[in-house]
Formats: C-alpha cells, sequence, structure tokens
C-alpha cells in the first residue's frame, strides 16, 4: 500500500509569518497534531507541532506565558518550527513509513511529490488501515 491511499489530502499549511497562537487555533479546530509551514513555491519549509507550541509557554501556576512583554510581537511559525522535517514521497511504502514514525516517535508525516506539499500522513491513518484489516480478517486463535 502506498502512502497517497492513505494520506490526508489537501494538506493543511501555513506560512513562516503565520502566528502561533492562529496555529494553535487551527490544531485543536481540525485535530491535527502538527502543520507544514511552506514557502511561496508551495515547498515544506518546516514543520509545527503541538509540542513546539507548547514549549515552557505553560507556568507552574497554569498561566499562560504570552512572551516578552505586551507590546511585544507574537511569536511566529519561523520562530518554533522544525526546519527541515523529515517528509516522505507520496508513493512511498506504507509500511516503510509506519516503521519510519515508529522509529522517530513522529506522529504525522509530510507528504510530498515533486518536492511540493501534497498531504499529511498521520499515526491515525496508519491504524485506521490496521482497523480495516483487522475487521476484514477471521480472528486467529
Amino acid at each position: 500500500m502506498r502512502v497517497h491511499e492513505v494520506m490526508s489530502s489537501p494538506a493543511v499549511t501555513v506560512w513562516p509569518h503565520t502566528p502561533i497562537g492562529e496555529i494553535a487555533a487551527l490544531l485543536v479546530s481540525r485535530g491535527f497534531t502538527a502543520v507544514p509551514v511552506i514557502d511561496a513555491e508551495g515547498r515544506l519549509h518546516g514543520l509545527v507541532t503541538e509540542a513546539d507550541l507548547m514549549g515552557d509557554r505553560i507556568a507552574p501556576d497554569g498561566t499562560v506565558d504570552d512572551g516578552p512583554g505586551i507590546h511585544a510581537p507574537e511569536p511566529v511559525a519561523s520562530a518554533v518550527m522544525r526546519a527541515h522535517p523529515t517528509c516522505v514521497d507520496h508513493e512511498a511504502d506504507l509500511a516503510d513509513v509506519a516503521n519510519l514514525m515508529l522509529s522517530s516517535r513522529a506522529r504525522s508525516v509530510p507528504v510530498v511529490r515533486n518536492g511540493k506539499i501534497i498531504g499529511m500522513v498521520t499515526a491515525r491513518d496508519v491504524l485506521k488501515v490496521v482497523a480495516t484489516r483487522s475487521l476484514a480478517e477471521p480472528a486467529r486463535r
């Protein structure tokens, strides 16, 4: 099975200058764990994950640290993203990608074709394949 058969497409993306508050709202509203950051040509520039957004923003008392000062601009994607993230070609074998995700502890991986982002494959996408196959096969005892 190939990645393009199970990936989410089209990819929801953000720009390097997208404020992190907007990115956090996007992840929460869509149920995503990460979002690709693209350049003007649609090429993968980075990846912002839930962990990148949380960072050290939550204080021990539960308040959110909004940054250095009231007049400071909100941080943007380029300030927190993982540059040059691992990505996979749309024709990659899903088993290979699942192993990559397990070994790197990645919950989602950008999918590219000709260097441009076209989708995302997530652990949930892989799990759906496992669940579907398990339901289609008789139980082994």
